[in-house]
């Protein structure tokens, strides 16, 4: 399965701050969407994302300083890892897991146009292996129906 096949079953949307707002600021929009990160822009140009381990750092950076204080820039993973909605499910896995993050913005036209976290995938993989253990099953009563005839 590809990752834009995926999104039709999964949260699309995705939120965004500005490299120069505050991790408060970040943290109330994160809290506000019930998500964990944020991509982080200056103006449409994507520079980061913002997560809930990069709040993590923040407070082991800056153990003194004010979050109200400390701009999202400074904290931020700027370092991007993107996926192509044309990439299958199991690649996007693949990345995820090599790179050791939970969230994986997908680009299309030097735009990011959705937000897939490790949990959109888990949750497809284990449907197609519930669908399968159905499959094995119905065909393993069918086997054992065929040889009591």
């Amino acid at each position: 399965m590809k990752v834009k096949e995926l999104l039709g079953n999964c949260s699309k949307s995705f939120h965004t701050t500005s490299e120069n707002d505050t991790v408060a600021q970040a943290l109330k929009l994160m809290s506000g969407y019930n998500v964990s990160a944020l991509v982080v822009t200056d103006g449409n140009i994507p520079k980061g994302i913002f997560t809930e381990r990069d709040l993590v750092r923040c407070h082991i950076i800056f153990p003194d300083e004010n979050i109200k204080n400390i701009p999202v820039k400074d904290v931020m993973t700027s370092k991007l890892i993107v996926a192509d909605p044309e990439d299958t499910a199991e690649d996007a896995m693949g990345m995820m897991i090599k790179a050791k993050i939970r969230h994986l913005p997908l680009l299309s036209d030097g735009k990011i146009n959705a937000v897939i976290c490790l949990e959109d995938l888990v949750r497809e993989h284990v449907g197609v292996l519930t669908k399968e253990l159905h499959y094995l099953r119905d065909y393993i009563s069918d086997l054992q129906d065929a040889a009591h005839d």
